[in-house]
């Protein structure tokens, strides 16, 4: 199984939301004609390593609820086409968000936090050529939470990444978190979650 290192040499994370219908309903949000996007820095962002790897993420503490969203994750080679994917969390300070959504205020800082971009050990996508259509999982102390695959979003990747090109300058390295299924919920600390993507990848995340 080829796996790349776990760093980042773009300058932004760029996360596409309510790219899936069903998350948009459970969220209570209208459906957009395109996908909301929003940034992380790289500062917020941890690694997994390698395959198997347990990753400790440490929660922001008295801010309200931490929302998991579970991901594919798209990085961009030089041609600034996607050469590598992972699996990875959006973590969000879910009551914060919805206070910033109703005052009408940009919702970064519900987003932007420290830890808040969960990335995997990269695999190579010509060593993974149905990457797409291959479903990924989210499960919490062993029950599963999220279901989903690249297949059920309302965009294709090209169209996600040509999406993205349209609103930010690319650099290679930049990172593209494409929206997460239904199924988000409340993460604890001392919850340890897992993420499976068929046989090509899986790691556990440790929240502290």
């Amino acid at each position: 199984m080829a796996t790349l290192s776990p760093t980042i040499k773009g300058d932004k994370l760029i996360c596409l939301g309510k790219t899936y219908l069903l998350h948009a309903k459970e969220l209570g949000d209208a459906v957009p004609d395109r996908p909301v996007l929003f940034l992380k820095p790289p500062s917020a962002a941890v690694f997994a390593a390698e395959q198997n790897a347990h990753v400790p993420v440490e929660l922001v503490k008295g801010k309200g609820d931490v929302h998991y969203e579970a991901e594919v994750v798209l990085r961009l080679n030089e041609a600034l086409e996607v050469d590598a994917v992972t699996l990875g969390l959006d973590l969000t300070l879910r009551d914060l968000q919805a206070k910033l959504k109703r005052d009408g205020h940009p919702w970064e800082i519900a987003k932007a936090f420290p830890n808040s971009a969960v990335v995997g050990p990269w695999v190579d996508v010509q060593s993974f050529p149905d990457y797409r259509e291959t479903e990924f999982t989210f499960t919490i102390d062993g029950q599963e939470r999220q279901r989903g695959a690249l297949t059920q979003t309302m965009y294709s990747t090209d169209d996600a990444v040509a999406m993205v090109r349209d609103s930010f300058t690319l650099v290679p390295g930049d990172i593209i978190f494409t929206g997460t299924p239904h199924g988000v919920g409340v993460i604890a600390k001392g919850q340890q979650g897992r993420l499976q993507w068929g046989e090509k990848l899986s790691y556990d995340v440790i929240f502290q």
